[in-house]
């Protein structure tokens, strides 16, 4: 029963205190363990966010609130809010929640559909917060940028 009200509370709360919904074909958690796990065509959706990957582990805290989720398996997620809208695919996912920070790594596409820019790279690093971004690839491939120019006539 105390894990029950336990991931009842966890996941009442995600980003700015929404309803967090996770469908999966499978759940573990053990008590002592202060993690979470979904696995198998895994669903999390938070208001119009949505992550989809074949695993997401929600990791706590003492207070057993989330201080990290993890998408791990080909990973499609958006995120809206009124400031943005982005599209992509990775094969890691990191959303720090006390950061607002999102860590995407492994064959990173992401897609701005509201700046209509792309960003390819092999590590790409949304810091909501501090209202940064960056990206990293390795020496094989360079970091690419893809972004709609204005034509002068």
């Amino acid at each position: 029963m105390r894990m029950f009200i336990t991931l009842l509370l966890l996941f009442n709360a995600f980003i700015y205190g929404a309803n967090l919904e996770i469908t999966s074909n499978n759940f573990y958690y053990k008590d002592g363990e202060n993690k979470a796990e979904f696995s198998g065509n895994v669903v999390a959706k938070e208001g119009k966010n949505i992550i989809k990957a074949g695993k997401l582990i929600v990791f706590l805290d003492e207070n057993s609130e989330a201080k990290e989720y993890r998408a791990v398996g080909n990973v499609n997620f958006e995120i809206k809010d009124e400031k943005k809208d982005i599209k992509g695919r990775c094969d890691t996912l990191t959303y720090l929640p006390e950061e607002d920070r999102y860590i995407l790594k492994g064959h990173v596409l992401l897609n701005d559909i509201l700046n209509k820019r792309k960003v390819m790279g092999d590590e790409i690093v949304l810091d909501n917060k501090k209202g940064e971004s960056y990206a990293k690839s390795s020496s094989k491939k360079p970091v690419k940028f893809i972004f709609k120019v204005k034509s002068k006539k």
